[in-house]
């Protein structure tokens, strides 16, 4: 089992870096090693003559620290004007902003500074959290959240709800992190400033809108006191975390018994921070919008939507459209073909796909169903060489052509796959139903309506209908995350793609090998 990452937490320093580094290298001795140390609110102070000694190396710091920048004007020529650049052997300073990922995957987004409506050296504005928060979902549509925050600032109202009932006057508070902990959902929000420890109960931010991908996530939010204050209040924190990309759903969303309701009202803090309001469509569902004008129609008031029309020349997976990626292609029958999948999580990851152009698998004329059942047979025979089993799944939600992929999986990984399904779906507010023995899928499925299916190695078939939003990558982070393939860092296609000669020359490859199962082949 892969070891977890340890790390450790310091509040404000204020030039007190004997007392923290002395503290620090005893503490990873005792209970270490640790990966490293990330300090939040202010490193420097009024006497900053100890660090003299870090930087000429007469003294050494114990572990990789990483350090948030200024959050007074007059300690910002302490640091230097690049980002990310080390004051010192082994102290770094993170930047204004970012998102550091450690060599064993933990996430920890950032940002530095006081919140303020223009952005300075010491300050940062709802710009800069904006660009924070694209910088972590940018490329990722599977986005779940990240481990840790980091703010020096303390987030508005985060005492709200706590059952605790802590009496602490805190004066530096801004809603812009309270803000990113709604839309980030860290595990850990860390702050400093305020030369307390506070640590809150925890709490799980609601799911957003419909293209809100992060899962609700418990939230841990500590306040760190300042190194070495004469109340001994906690100053340094200690954190051994699993990356929330390694980890199976039923894990992120295990209850705690003493979880609060959350204590930020996102509609308040949205509309102060980037005067947007929560316009309500139904019970269940809302978007926010700040654009166009709206017209009225005879219940209530909605946009006009222009009329889409589907080029099919555009499709990416009709054989005749211009679009598709010849190169790919393993084999062609006579209503169906075999191709590879783009940003596969393995190489002998497949599309089975209709030639002409049908949205799904369900209402298929009987000579496309009759060369997919072929297709899949096939496959099974081929991933048998090398003692593997097929999983076959579709997902029938924001795809305009039907695709039905096919994994292969070691034996020995799918002995609990179907509970690994389940168990991830219900942590996506989701249900899977077994597939009666006896029954097929077009009989409990509508094909006009949005489902996903998955076909298991044993035969068993699971289904649901897609009611609202569904995670795009849903079949894929259960096979990569967890103990099926293990491969948490394949989870979005688009990170596996390689290039065309790369994909060019697997193509040749597993065309070859695939030719004896080819069914396509007369002489098979």
């Amino acid at each position: 089992m892969e070891e977890k990452p340890k790390i450790l937490l310091c509040g404000d320093v204020e030039g007190k870096f004997n007392t923290l580094f002395n503290r620090v290298a005893a503490i990873n001795k005792k209970s270490g090693p640790f990966d490293c140390l990330f300090c939040v609110g202010n490193f420097f102070g009024i006497n900053n003559k100890e660090f003299a000694l870090y930087r000429t190396g007469e003294k050494k710091v114990p572990i990789p620290t990483y350090i948030l920048g200024p959050n007074n004007p007059d300690y910002v020529n302490l640091y230097p004007s690049d980002d990310s650049v080390e004051l010192c052997p082994n102290v770094s300073w993170l930047g204004k902003r970012g998102v550091y990922t450690n060599s064993k995957g933990l996430k920890i987004a950032y940002i530095s500074g006081l919140a303020s409506k223009e952005s300075s050296e010491h300050e940062y504005s709802s710009k800069d959290v904006m660009e924070l928060f694209n910088a972590c979902v940018r490329g990722n549509p599977s986005f779940r959240g990240v481990d840790i925050l980091l703010t020096s600032q303390w987030p508005s109202d985060v005492m709200n709800h706590d059952s605790k009932k802590v009496n602490l006057t805190i004066n530096k508070t801004s809603d812009l992190p309270s803000w990113l902990s709604m839309k980030l959902k860290p595990r850990y929000h860390i702050s400093g400033l305020e030369g307390v420890y506070y640590e809150r109960a925890p709490f799980r931010a609601p799911t957003l809108g419909e293209h809100d991908t992060t899962l609700s996530i418990v939230t841990r939010f500590l306040g760190l006191a300042r190194v070495g204050n004469p109340n001994k209040d906690k100053w340094l924190y200690a954190l051994s975390l699993s990356p929330l990309d390694k980890m199976r759903v039923g894990e992120l969303l295990q209850k705690t018994t003493d979880e609060t309701e959350c204590p930020y009202n996102f509609d308040d803090i949205n509309q102060k921070v980037f005067n947007v309001k929560r316009k309500v469509v139904s019970s269940s569902q809302y978007f926010y919008d700040t654009s166009a004008p709206e017209e009225p129609s005879g219940g209530g008031y909605r946009k006009k939507r222009p009329r889409v029309e589907f080029d099919q020349s555009k499709c990416w997976f009709c054989l005749a459209s211009p679009s598709v990626e010849k190169h790919l292609i393993i084999t062609v029958a006579t209503s169906t073909y075999l191709a590879l999948a783009k940003g596969g999580i393995v190489d002998e990851h497949f599309l089975i796909c209709p030639i002409e152009h049908y949205q799904c698998g369900l209402g298929q004329p009987q000579d496309v169903i009759q060369e997919v059942n072929q297709f899949k047979e096939a496959l099974r025979k081929f991933y048998d060489r090398k003692g593997q089993v097929a999983v076959f799944f579709e997902r029938n939600y924001k795809t305009s052509h039907m695709q039905l992929q096919a994994v292969p999986l070691p034996k020995k990984a799918t002995k609990e796959l179907k509970e690994v399904f389940m168990e991830e779906a219900e942590g996506n507010g989701l249900k899977l139903a077994l597939l009666d023995s006896h029954s097929r899928l077009d009989q409990v499925l509508q094909p006009k309506s949005p489902y996903f299916t998955v076909e298991l190695p044993d035969g068993a078939t699971l289904y649901t209908t897609i009611k609202g939003n569904f995670p795009l990558n849903f079949a894929r982070e259960v096979l990569v995350t967890g103990p099926i393939l293990n491969c948490p860092d394949k989870s979005d296609w688009k990170d596996c793609i390689a290039n065309k000669e790369t994909e060019e020359s697997l193509v040749q490859r597993i065309r070859t090998d695939f030719e004896p199962f080819d069914f396509t082949n007369d002489e098979v």
